[in-house]
């Protein structure tokens, strides 16, 4: 049995100081990119030792990694009502109001993949199948694809483009008219896309 100070066990420590590595590692992605992440810098920031980053990290990719769901799993969670229920435009508008709250999510998830190779490949594992879960019955394809992952590389540009004006603000302040209209442009492509034979288009459920 682990022993405890201050009501801590040692693995509730070792939770805690490995949630503040991420917490700066957060921070320091969402303000100041990929290129800033440094192990010394954030274990000057969260005020821990070097040894305290290798008892959760083996090296900084894999607290980019940790930073990169962190910020996934907060986008998740905040469109997942909108994704149980269907509704494309509500999922658009959970995720435009998520980053306008917080535009470090809009450049971990969206900006920064676009220059650095891990962060397209934490892109490549995780969003498509997101996506489907986003878009519902609405389109049935596989992920694994090549030409899937082309008309899906289409829809995700438009999208990217979109929420980054959206976060920097050059796009108004009406989130739900952005959300209209992301949603137009989607099911534009939705539609576009149902005519290749990798896909199955089906129409809109009942709202």
């Amino acid at each position: 049995m682990s022993r405890s100070y201050g009501g801590q066990t040692a693995a509730d420590r070792t939770a805690e100081r490995r949630a503040r590595l991420i917490a700066v590692g957060f921070e320091v992605v969402g303000t100041q990119g990929v290129s800033a992440l440094g192990m010394r810098s954030v274990c000057r920031a969260a005020e821990l030792s070097q040894k305290f980053f290798y008892e959760s990290f083996a090296d900084t990719d894999a607290l980019l990694q940790a930073v990169y769901r962190a910020a996934l799993s907060r986008l998740e969670k905040a469109v997942a009502p909108a994704v149980a229920s269907g509704d494309l435009h509500a999922v658009f508008e959970a995720a435009a109001r998520l980053m306008e709250a917080d535009p470090r999510i809009c450049r971990i998830l969206l900006v920064e993949p676009v220059a650095d190779a891990r962060l397209r490949g934490y892109v490549r594992e995780t969003i498509p199948a997101i996506a489907l879960a986003a878009l519902g019955d609405r389109i049935v394809g596989s992920p694994d694809d090549p030409s899937v992952r082309m008309h899906f590389s289409a829809l995700f540009g438009a999208m990217i483009s979109l929420f980054v004006e959206w976060t920097e603000g050059s796009l108004g302040t009406d989130r739900d008219a952005f959300a209209g209209h992301a949603t137009a442009v989607a099911t534009q492509l939705m539609s576009e896309l149902g005519h290749h034979p990798a896909w199955v288009t089906r129409s809109p459920p009942d709202l």
